[in-house]
């Protein structure tokens, strides 16, 4: 196979992954979806070749699980499943804002207190996907130099928070937080103060998880999710 071959393989693969995520993640590919091969091969124009690679990419990101003979289908979910992504978020974006604060320029800063600007304004109207949008930028900013793993995690998460948004978490009341909530995060990554910053996201991370189940399943005991907040120092005896 040729140089040019292979660059054309690897972009239809891109191209593929991410219309089935985008699929996925807004909800239009419902869990447990079988996903056929052979019906994006045609789709796309293209050889199953790059199709098992976006699903394999698709498949690290937890979006998709393979079963027997290679047949793909959306991943399911559910409270269980939920409680863990949450619990994954808050521990591993509290640890990466400890560590990658430190490092932040002054330009970063300036970016996340324009985020901030952005909730608080997209809170008041109220207007949720420019919310979502800006705390995904807060996010994947302030925890940038904590490493291209951890990032990758980070984005990771994000997504499968996002995938619930879109499906289950449209049965709960929708908690906005305005930037303000983020002043004391933002005078700590001033003063380049990463332990500082990671607790005070820690503490609002845990309460709006906390939120977000009981708005779902007021009955759920979140007990994994406490335990977590808990380890982190951030359990208020809620």
């Amino acid at each position: 196979m040729t140089e040019t071959t292979l660059k054309r393989a690897g972009n239809m693969a891109s191209l593929i992954y991410d219309q089935v995520r985008a699929d996925i993640l807004s909800g239009k590919l419902e869990a447990g979806t079988p996903i056929s091969q052979l019906a994006l091969a045609e789709a796309a124009g293209t050889s199953r070749g790059p199709v098992r690679e976006a699903l394999r990419r698709l498949q690290q990101d937890r979006l998709v699980i393979a079963r027997a003979n290679q047949r793909f289908s959306v991943a399911p979910y559910d409270l269980g499943d939920l409680e863990s992504v949450l619990a994954l978020h808050l521990v591993n974006i509290t640890l990466a804002i400890r560590v990658g604060v430190p490092f932040l320029s002054d330009e970063e800063i300036a970016h996340l207190t324009q985020c901030a600007g952005i909730m608080t304004a997209a809170a008041e109207k109220p207007d949720q996907p420019t919310w979502e949008v800006a705390y995904r930028d807060f996010i994947l900013t302030i925890v940038k130099h904590a490493g291209i793993r951890v990032g990758a995690l980070v984005e990771e998460l994000l997504d499968n928070i996002q995938r619930y948004r879109e499906t289950t978490l449209n049965r709960a009341p929708v908690v906005y937080v305005g930037g303000d909530q983020f002043a004391a995060i933002l005078d700590a990554v001033q003063a380049r103060d990463g332990v500082a910053a990671s607790a005070s996201y820690a503490k609002f991370a845990g309460r709006i998880a906390s939120l977000i189940l009981a708005g779902i399943a007021p009955h759920y005991e979140p007990a994994r999710l406490r335990a977590y907040i808990l380890a982190l120092g951030a359990y208020e005896g809620r």
